[in-house]
């Protein structure tokens, strides 16, 4: 009985996604994946290209979860009334920091291959997703009323997207995620906090 291709390269990037969370991209190989999958080799190449399209697969279901998670945060607190851009900004951050606590080998892959190689369907699908985060952040921005300009707006999503994950991808270069936590929360509070001050006075709020 022959497998069902949607279900193969779901049961792939599973296998995939556990094994870049166990030793980084150094541990995906693709006769691994396919001894795990009870699949030939070839199969594995067949259903992605390489093990480059294995990783943009991984990362774009990484960003759909992370997607998912940031909107049903913000839509509880909207829900509750919550407006502060800076509780709403310090909760996609909390977010962020919980995904990568639940991911810790396969975030660090996240902006590392999704854009590699020539424009394909998978690197649109990919380019979307990780614009889906930053229009997060614009919204919030946006409907604060703190940056009028769509592509200043834009612009400012980018920067405090790429702050907070610098942040985290220093603070937790190491092993030890769950020792890091507070000390990256803090610094993460501090430059939101000083990002939407900046807006505020820049804006005459």
């Amino acid at each position: 009985m022959a497998l069902d291709r949607n279900e193969t390269k779901e049961r792939v990037l599973g296998i995939a996604e556990r094994l870049l969370n166990e030793g980084g991209a150094a541990k995906l190989q693709a006769r691994t994946i396919a001894s795990e999958a009870g699949i030939a080799v070839g199969s594995v190449y067949n259903l992605f290209g390489d093990l480059t399209g294995i990783l943009r697969a991984v990362n774009t279901r990484l960003l759909e979860r992370l997607d998912a998670a940031g909107k049903q945060v913000l839509g509880d607190l909207e829900r509750q009334g919550v407006t502060d851009p800076v509780r709403l900004l310090l909760a996609l951050a909390g977010v962020y920091q919980r995904f990568v606590g639940d991911n810790p080998g396969s975030w660090q892959s996240l902006l590392a291959t999704g854009l590699a190689g020539p424009p394909s369907d998978e690197t649109k699908a990919y380019e979307e997703r990780l614009s889906s985060s930053f229009l997060l952040i614009a919204d919030i921005l946006e409907k604060s009323g703190l940056i009028t300009d769509p592509r200043r707006r834009g612009t400012a999503a980018h920067v405090l997207w790429s702050s907070v994950h610098g942040i985290v991808t220093v603070g937790y270069a190491t092993d030890d995620i769950e020792g890091r936590r507070g000390d990256v929360s803090e610094q993460v509070t501090l430059l939101v906090t000083t990002f939407v001050a900046g807006l505020r006075q820049q804006a005459g709020a």
